[in-house]
């Protein structure tokens, strides 16, 4: 049968238009004159896109089916594109879409219409159709009465009609996607779309990657801390300039442009907090936008302290104590009760509060010493939860010398464990990081040489390391507490080599050797026969494998001049004499520290007498002329001494200069 564009288009007069649920609509199998195939996944992607924004424009043909359904035989990219909109949560499942009902022996020949004769306008011209509706002087809201949208559809399209000209030509051409046309549109400035989309590859040309090259330098308003601090209101009422996504789902949200403005604002704001804190008695507050720690390194830092509670709060926290206790009793005897779920529960969100008063108790004790915060301060600032945040008990670098001697004093002449805590002074180190290593390498040497011949010392030893670590939450301080041992048994002989290469070579790293030699050669080669032979061992032999084990495992290698090493309390307890073990010469100390620090050491382990002729010859003599100056002094240097040789050699060299004094008193 043959039929004319007129006689096709008077069937469509002809039929009813209305709406019909997504969910009642299914793809017709017998009235399509389009085949089955696929679509282009972007293609689909962007009339989602366009359907989203802007509503079904075009009606889909339907015929009407058994059990309330609708046959679509025109309009099946339509059709896809809403159902992946539904997928992905776009639309609701029973969104209205506009169609055509024609009768069904009458469908396919609306099917060729709509294939054939229809020549669908594209969403560009829709655009600018909008657009000029706009400049002939309709307005946004008559429009969206007229084509049944909202008006914030309409000032979408009349966005997406302002985007560049050369970007709107792409977007004809199919190498610009709705999705990534929309984030352009974001921003008015042509160039600055062109620049933005001519600065991507072409394989990355996505909207995520675009919009952050239009939003840099840009300020979140809902993400930024200092923005939400200062709050977007607030911004706005300052004058402050800002753009909106006319494409974002949040209406809320802005970009803001004015940087400085914002900061002055939080500034402004964090003054009032600032006044607060001062109040309170400390010497100084800054206030910055911003903590940076870095700008503090500095700083020392004061400790809160606990006071003890007054009567009230003594009652209160036995009397919570108790309660919590009794609870706990009470949900250990429900806990396998299925029945009781709900007391359970009960007794569980009564204990949690309970807690947390007891927590508020313990909080309030916790104090900053009043006497000592007229010589600290605090830092207000902005978080980065969007709040205001102080940083208290900061020592400025020009006050740390009174604090310091301050809190010598409250602590009868010593620092240590005291309310403050001070950074070390930087000046420049005696010796390089290589040689420090390689010295305080010798020492770890020494104290394991010794620790050989102490079984008991070792067994003490590692017995206390297990003891900080195993029951630290009753033991004050032993979160802070060196490791004495590498008791998760790692043999320091790679870490000493590294450190030192003439270690092997010493009369330590010797008698490690000969000792870890044996046990090799005694041990069972079978990793699991280890323990059982063991167990079959004399007392004095596992004793004397564990000495040896402890032994290799000492640390203490430093790159930098610790104020206290960790092995110290070992070396005192073995004794250690590193005169036994080291002794100063060209190859092991002179050789790698400075002409001048040569003449020193020989001043102090000997007088300036006898440095002073050195100091005019070049460095091979001035180490030679050392080495001989040194020779039977059992000097060290101050990494290698413990405790008792700094005293003996404090003692000496008082010695040597009261001799020194009363023979120039003779001389004279």
């Amino acid at each position: 049968m043959k039929f004319s564009k007129a006689e096709v288009e008077a069937i469509i007069e002809a039929s009813p238009r209305t709406f019909v649920p997504f969910n009642k609509l299914v793809l017709s199998e017998d009235h399509q004159a389009r085949s089955g195939g696929t679509v282009p996944a972007l293609t689909l992607a962007e009339l989602a896109a366009s359907i989203k924004d802007s509503g079904v424009l075009q009606n889909l043909v339907v015929v009407q089916g058994d059990r309330g359904r609708y046959e679509v035989c025109a309009g099946g990219r339509r059709l896809a594109a809403l159902a992946m909109l539904v997928r992905n949560g776009g639309i609701a499942d029973n969104y209205p879409v506009p169609v055509l009902i024609v009768p069904a022996d009458k469908a396919l020949i609306a099917s060729l219409s709509e294939n054939c004769f229809h020549v669908p306008m594209h969403p560009a011209d829709e655009f600018a159709a909008f657009a000029k509706l706009i400049g002939q002087g309709k307005s946004v809201e008559d429009v969206a009465a007229a084509f049944g949208v909202s008006s914030l559809v309409v000032k979408r399209r009349m966005k997406l009609a302002a985007v560049s000209p050369k970007l709107m030509a792409l977007y004809r051409q199919d190498e610009i996607g709705l999705d990534c046309l929309m984030v352009l549109a974001s921003v008015d400035d042509h160039q600055q779309q062109e620049q933005a989309w001519a600065g991507l590859p072409t394989w990355n040309q996505r909207p995520e990657h675009l919009r952050q090259l239009l939003t840099q330098g840009e300020i979140e308003s809902d993400r930024d801390p200092v923005a939400r601090y200062v709050t977007l209101k607030a911004y706005e009422k300052a004058g402050g300039a800002l753009r909106r996504d006319l494409f974002s789902d949040d209406d809320k949200k802005a970009f803001l442009l004015d940087p400085a403005l914002l900061e002055r604002l939080a500034i402004d704001k964090l003054q009032k907090r600032a006044k607060q804190v001062l109040a309170e008695g400390w010497k100084w507050v800054d206030v910055r936008v911003r903590y940076a720690y870095d700008d503090y390194v500095k700083h020392g830092e004061l400790r809160k302290t606990r006071r003890e509670p007054t009567a009230d709060e003594a009652a209160a926290i036995q009397e919570l104590d108790a309660r919590i206790a009794a609870l706990h009793e009470q949900m250990e005897a429900l806990a396998d009760d299925d029945e009781n779920d709900k007391a359970y529960l009960a007794l569980d969100t009564e204990a949690e509060a309970l807690q947390d008063r007891r927590k508020d108790i313990d909080v309030a004790l916790s104090i900053w010493p009043a006497e000592w915060m007229a010589q600290a301060g605090c830092v207000v600032h902005v978080d980065s939860d969007g709040t205001a945040a102080v940083k208290h008990g900061l020592i400025r670098p020009e006050d740390r010398s009174e604090v310091a001697q301050a809190a010598r004093q409250a602590k009868g002449g010593s620092a240590s464990d005291s309310v403050v805590s001070l950074p070390t002074p930087n000046t420049r180190p005696v010796h390089s990081e290589k040689l420090l290593r390689r010295l305080t390498a010798h020492r770890v040497a020494a104290v394991q040489a010794e620790l050989l011949d102490r079984p008991d010392v070792a067994v003490a030893a590692l017995t206390a390391h297990l003891a900080q670590k195993v029951l630290r939450d009753a033991l004050p301080g032993a979160y802070r507490s060196a490791n004495v041992l590498a008791i998760s048994a790692t043999d320091s002989l790679h870490e000493l080599r590294s450190a030192a290469e003439d270690f092997e070579a010493s009369a330590a790293g010797a008698r490690l050797q000969a000792e870890r030699s044996v046990w090799i050669e005694r041990l069972p080669k079978e990793p699991d026969e280890v323990f059982p032979w063991l167990l079959a061992q004399e007392q004095a032999t596992v004793s004397q494998l564990l000495t040896f084990l402890a032994a290799v495992t000492v640390n203490g290698i430093y790159g930098t001049e610790p104020e206290r090493q960790s092995n110290e309390p070992l070396a005192q307890a073995l004794g250690l004499d590193m005169n036994r073990w080291w002794k100063a010469t060209g190859d092991s100390y002179f050789n790698h520290v400075s002409k001048a620090r040569v003449l020193d050491v020989v001043a102090e382990a000997v007088d300036a007498t006898a440095a002073s002729p050195l100091a005019a010859q070049k460095k091979d003599a001035v180490v030679a002329g050392a080495e001989r100056a040194l020779s039977g002094t059992r000097w060290l240097p101050d990494c290698l001494r413990t405790a008792s040789t700094r005293d003996s050699d404090t003692g000496a060299a008082q010695s040597r200069a009261s001799t020194d004094e009363e023979a120039s008193a003779l001389a004279a």
